[in-house]
Protein backbone atom coordinates (compact mmCIF):
# COMPACT_ATOMS: atom_id res chain seq x y z
CA UNK A 1 0.00 0.00 0.00
CA UNK A 2 3.11 2.42 0.97
CA UNK A 3 4.76 1.70 -2.66
CA UNK A 4 1.09 2.70 -4.33
CA UNK A 5 0.82 5.96 -2.05
CA UNK A 6 4.19 6.64 -3.39
CA UNK A 7 3.94 5.97 -6.94
CA UNK A 8 0.53 8.30 -7.06
CA UNK A 9 2.35 11.13 -5.19
CA UNK A 10 5.33 10.77 -7.81
CA UNK A 11 3.54 10.64 -10.65
CA UNK A 12 1.35 13.95 -9.64
CA UNK A 13 4.53 15.34 -8.79
CA UNK A 14 6.24 14.76 -12.41
CA UNK A 15 2.91 16.21 -14.20
CA UNK A 16 2.48 19.51 -11.95
CA UNK A 17 6.60 20.09 -13.35
CA UNK A 18 5.40 19.99 -16.95
CA UNK A 19 5.96 23.28 -18.26
CA UNK A 20 2.59 25.60 -18.91
CA UNK A 21 2.48 26.15 -22.83
CA UNK A 22 1.80 30.49 -24.12
CA UNK A 23 -1.07 31.17 -21.51
CA UNK A 24 -2.11 29.95 -18.44
CA UNK A 25 -5.82 31.03 -17.55
CA UNK A 26 -7.77 30.82 -13.98
CA UNK A 27 -11.09 30.17 -14.76
CA UNK A 28 -13.63 30.15 -12.06
CA UNK A 29 -17.15 30.72 -11.55
CA UNK A 30 -17.10 33.00 -7.92
CA UNK A 31 -20.78 34.92 -7.85
CA UNK A 32 -19.79 38.99 -8.35
CA UNK A 33 -19.73 40.75 -4.93
CA UNK A 34 -23.31 42.59 -4.76
CA UNK A 35 -20.88 45.68 -5.46
CA UNK A 36 -20.00 44.48 -8.44
CA UNK A 37 -23.48 43.74 -10.17
CA UNK A 38 -24.64 46.32 -12.93
CA UNK A 39 -28.08 46.90 -12.88
CA UNK A 40 -30.11 44.49 -14.88
CA UNK A 41 -27.37 41.74 -14.27
CA UNK A 42 -29.35 38.50 -14.31
CA UNK A 43 -26.20 36.66 -13.72
CA UNK A 44 -22.66 37.84 -12.75
CA UNK A 45 -19.31 35.94 -11.89
CA UNK A 46 -15.37 37.02 -11.29
CA UNK A 47 -12.47 35.71 -11.36
CA UNK A 48 -8.91 36.64 -10.50
CA UNK A 49 -5.15 36.44 -11.37
CA UNK A 50 -3.27 36.92 -8.07
CA UNK A 51 -5.37 39.49 -7.02
CA UNK A 52 -3.96 41.85 -9.75
CA UNK A 53 -6.11 41.06 -12.89
CA UNK A 54 -9.47 40.69 -12.23
CA UNK A 55 -12.74 40.22 -14.39
CA UNK A 56 -16.47 40.36 -14.00
CA UNK A 57 -18.93 38.75 -16.72
CA UNK A 58 -22.03 40.20 -16.65
CA UNK A 59 -24.88 38.46 -18.65
CA UNK A 60 -28.38 40.32 -19.13
CA UNK A 61 -31.34 39.32 -20.87
CA UNK A 62 -31.51 41.74 -24.16
CA UNK A 63 -34.16 41.30 -26.96
CA UNK A 64 -35.04 37.71 -25.89
CA UNK A 65 -31.72 36.77 -25.37
CA UNK A 66 -29.23 36.08 -22.86
CA UNK A 67 -26.03 38.65 -24.15
CA UNK A 68 -22.48 39.08 -21.96
CA UNK A 69 -19.97 41.49 -21.14
CA UNK A 70 -17.16 41.51 -19.54
CA UNK A 71 -15.63 44.40 -17.09
CA UNK A 72 -11.83 44.13 -15.64
CA UNK A 73 -9.41 45.84 -13.73
CA UNK A 74 -5.65 45.62 -14.85
CA UNK A 75 -2.10 47.01 -14.60
CA UNK A 76 -1.05 49.53 -16.92
CA UNK A 77 -0.49 47.51 -20.42
CA UNK A 78 -2.79 45.22 -19.40
CA UNK A 79 -6.42 44.02 -21.58
CA UNK A 80 -9.60 43.11 -21.07
CA UNK A 81 -11.34 40.74 -23.34
CA UNK A 82 -14.08 38.23 -24.38
CA UNK A 83 -14.20 34.73 -25.86
CA UNK A 84 -16.52 33.26 -27.84
CA UNK A 85 -17.24 29.66 -29.10
CA UNK A 86 -20.26 29.22 -31.01
CA UNK A 87 -21.60 25.63 -32.49
CA UNK A 88 -18.79 23.99 -30.41
CA UNK A 89 -16.26 25.59 -32.44
CA UNK A 90 -12.68 26.99 -31.15
CA UNK A 91 -12.79 29.92 -28.90
CA UNK A 92 -12.06 33.53 -30.84
CA UNK A 93 -10.88 36.45 -29.26
CA UNK A 94 -13.34 39.63 -29.51
CA UNK A 95 -13.49 42.68 -27.79
CA UNK A 96 -10.31 43.38 -26.71
CA UNK A 97 -9.87 46.50 -24.26
CA UNK A 98 -6.21 47.62 -23.75
CA UNK A 99 -5.46 49.76 -20.51
CA UNK A 100 -2.52 52.53 -21.93
CA UNK A 101 0.50 52.81 -20.10
CA UNK A 102 1.57 55.82 -18.72
CA UNK A 103 -1.22 56.16 -17.01
CA UNK A 104 -2.32 57.14 -12.82
CA UNK A 105 -0.16 55.19 -10.12
CA UNK A 106 -3.86 54.23 -8.64
CA UNK A 107 -4.22 50.83 -9.42
CA UNK A 108 -7.88 51.36 -9.25
CA UNK A 109 -8.38 54.46 -11.07
CA UNK A 110 -10.73 54.51 -13.94
CA UNK A 111 -7.90 54.48 -16.68
CA UNK A 112 -6.88 50.54 -15.69
CA UNK A 113 -10.82 49.92 -15.81
CA UNK A 114 -12.29 48.56 -19.15
CA UNK A 115 -15.50 46.81 -20.13
CA UNK A 116 -15.93 45.35 -23.47
CA UNK A 117 -19.01 45.51 -26.23
CA UNK A 118 -21.96 43.53 -25.62
CA UNK A 119 -22.29 39.97 -26.95
CA UNK A 120 -24.55 37.58 -27.59
CA UNK A 121 -24.93 34.50 -25.51
CA UNK A 122 -27.81 32.65 -26.86
CA UNK A 123 -28.36 28.92 -27.78
CA UNK A 124 -25.41 27.72 -29.35
CA UNK A 125 -22.64 30.24 -28.20
CA UNK A 126 -20.59 30.24 -25.28
CA UNK A 127 -18.77 32.75 -23.79
CA UNK A 128 -16.55 33.72 -21.03
CA UNK A 129 -14.32 37.33 -19.67
CA UNK A 130 -10.73 37.66 -19.60
CA UNK A 131 -8.41 40.17 -18.19
CA UNK A 132 -4.47 39.65 -18.01
CA UNK A 133 -1.56 42.50 -17.36
CA UNK A 134 0.82 43.23 -19.75
CA UNK A 135 3.43 40.84 -20.29
CA UNK A 136 1.70 38.27 -17.38
CA UNK A 137 1.47 34.79 -18.70
CA UNK A 138 -1.58 33.90 -15.87
CA UNK A 139 -4.52 35.15 -17.31
CA UNK A 140 -7.90 35.69 -15.35
CA UNK A 141 -10.70 33.87 -17.10
CA UNK A 142 -14.33 33.23 -15.98
CA UNK A 143 -15.74 30.31 -16.95
CA UNK A 144 -18.10 29.46 -19.87
CA UNK A 145 -21.45 30.78 -19.94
Amino acid sequence: MRMKIVSVLLSAAAVAAIPAGPATSVAADKPCPASERWEGDRKCYSSTARNVALVDLHIQKKQGHDHARAGGWVEEGGAVWMEVRKDGGPATRVHLKRVPKGGTGNPHAASRQKATGWQYDGPGYLVRGCAANAGDRLKACTGWH
